[in-house]
């Protein structure tokens, strides 16, 4: 799955989690990686393992929320190669009804989860344009269909869904795919800290009849951001409700 000839792709949220799991993997395809996260060390630590496993990658240390801080990461990518992907996997959330949630906790969700996706794509889609095209996808959560006591996220989330595809409508003739990728539970900063009990019950209830793993959610990226997923735009691809759960 190899990546366009000498391109760049910026990863948000790259520090950890499916951040990380996709920033390897892409990395180990050929893209040169821009790692977005706020956290300094786990930016670095990311890009220390793509380098050592022979890839490119440079930290961008910020906040999505900060319009700069995507200026940033698109000129980091320039430096490397042209940009021609883009991964958002930044995300947190309040938890909490509408009566429970608190005015700023819900404006501090939208802002990370559906105003960091927003700036990111605001900032790397000129760059994908001029360099003939590329691949976004925005990584969402089956949450978007409606869960309780995360009405803030949720609703986040299903304003990411509705945005991307209205990307993927608008930047089809400029050769631009946009994508949603819903990881089920999977094991990240958000779910590690949840009860043994119940990460079992969650896998007992799976498919699989594991929880998932940030790369099982790379993997799918990572086949939407290569050559062979090329026909893919506007998809949104996962568990389209709670069956997940």
């Amino acid at each position: 799955m190899d990546a366009p000839q000498a391109s760049s792709t910026i990863v948000t949220g790259g520090g950890y989690g499916i951040g990380r799991a996709v920033s390897r993997l892409l990395a180990g395809d050929g893209w040169a990686v821009v790692v977005v996260d706020r956290d300094e060390a786990k930016a670095a630590q990311t890009c220390q393992l793509i380098a050592g496993a022979g890839g490119r990658a440079l930290p961008v240390v910020g906040n999505v929320t900060v319009a700069s801080t995507l200026s940033r990461a698109c000129e980091a990518a320039r430096d490397l190669a042209p940009l021609r992907g883009l991964v958002t996997c930044a995300a947190m959330r309040h938890a909490g009804s509408v009566t429970q949630v608190s005015e700023a906790g819900w404006k501090e969700t939208l802002d990370v989860v559906l105003n960091g996706v927003f700036l990111a794509c605001k900032a790397a889609i000129p760059d994908m344009i001029a360099a003939g095209g590329g691949a976004v996808v925005n990584v969402s959560s089956p949450d978007a269909y409606g869960r309780r006591g995360m009405v803030s996220y949720a609703s986040a989330k299903a304003a990411v869904n509705a945005l991307s595809q209205c990307l993927a409508l608008d930047h089809a003739g400029d050769g631009i795919r946009v994508n949603v990728v819903l990881p089920g539970f999977t094991l990240t900063g958000m779910t590690e800290h949840y009860p043994e009990a119940r990460i079992a019950q969650t896998a007992a209830r799976s498919v699989a009849r594991r929880v998932a793993q940030p790369e099982d959610a790379a993997r799918l990226i990572r086949f939407l951001m290569s050559p062979e997923g090329e026909t893919f735009t506007g998809g949104v691809f996962g568990p389209q409700g709670l069956a997940y759960t």
